[in-house]
């Protein structure tokens, strides 16, 4: 069985980001995955300390929450991260998941677990989708080079209400059709 891991970097739990994310994720469940999904804002996650224990161990010195995150990164096929765009940027609760992503990759830079399956959701309030391209490209970059490999990014404009996502069902069909191709 594939698995898969999400993770919402929204504060709002029924917003557009987490109806997305849970779309995906019905998707990969439809399709036969096990997933699991973090709500970022509601784990005790701390900053990274620049200890670099884990350029010689394959998790970090600090014990908080994300010491389950990394084995169950390990250990799935697919990784979805989504974040509503705050001030042109992903949420600083995505910004903090992202830096202690560091023990994904070894002292060589190398990816400890393999290349992981990423699917990138951005919900924004600016109308037009691109917008925030540059920034998108330069977050791929990172991630690629931790292994999550960047096979879709879905970009909810326009989405000052937190039912924009809901009332598209364009963007839930390619969701859910995202989630299910994740996984197979």
């Amino acid at each position: 069985m594939k698995k898969m891991v999400a993770f919402i970097g929204s504060p709002r739990k029924e917003g557009n980001t987490s109806t997305i994310v849970r779309e995906i994720s019905r998707g990969a469940k439809e399709a036969g995955a096990e997933v699991k999904i973090y709500n970022l804002n509601e784990m005790t996650l701390k900053p990274c300390q620049s200890c670099f224990y884990c350029r010689q161990a394959e998790n970090c010195a600090t014990k908080d929450d994300m010491q389950s995150v990394y084995a169950d990164i390990k250990n799935a096929d697919a990784i979805v991260i989504g974040s509503p765009i705050y001030m042109s940027q992903v949420t600083a609760q995505t910004k903090l998941l992202i830096d202690r992503l560091f023990p994904l990759i070894d002292a060589n830079f190398k990816p400890r677990f393999g290349v992981k399956k990423t699917v990138v959701v951005y919900s924004q309030g600016q109308d037009e989708a691109g917008a925030f391209q540059r920034y998108f490209e330069y977050n791929a970059n990172v991630l690629k080079m931790l292994g999550l490999d960047i096979v879709d990014t879905i970009i909810c404009s326009g989405a000052n209400d937190p039912q924009t996502a809901v009332k598209n069902e364009s963007l839930m069909a390619k969701a859910f059709k995202t989630g299910r191709e994740l996984v197979e």
